[in-house]
């Protein structure tokens, strides 16, 4: 029991460039349903789906527009950082 509490607590804490990838389409999800629901619905509606036609597109490209100002700000992907 004790060596899976201990692998539990060194995991890897370094910010990736695909949990900054969530961290945008997360709050950008939010923002958008927001303006849907205090400003104009087919607004936000239109965003949302926009926004899944990015993760759509980047699902299958592996590029995301989102990758524009996390990879300046030092963010790699998981796999050229090892």
């Amino acid at each position: 029991m004790q060596f899976l509490i201990d692998t539990h607590l060194e995991r890897d804490k370094t910010m990736y460039l695909e949990n900054g990838r969530d961290i945008v389409r997360g709050i950008l999800i939010l923002t958008f349903a927001a303006i849907a629901y205090w400003g104009n619905l087919i607004t936000g509606l239109v965003l949302v789906a926009f926004m899944g036609v990015m993760i759509l597109q980047s699902a299958f490209t592996n590029w995301c527009p989102a990758d524009l100002f996390l990879r300046p700000i030092g963010l790699k992907k998981k796999l050229e950082s090892k």
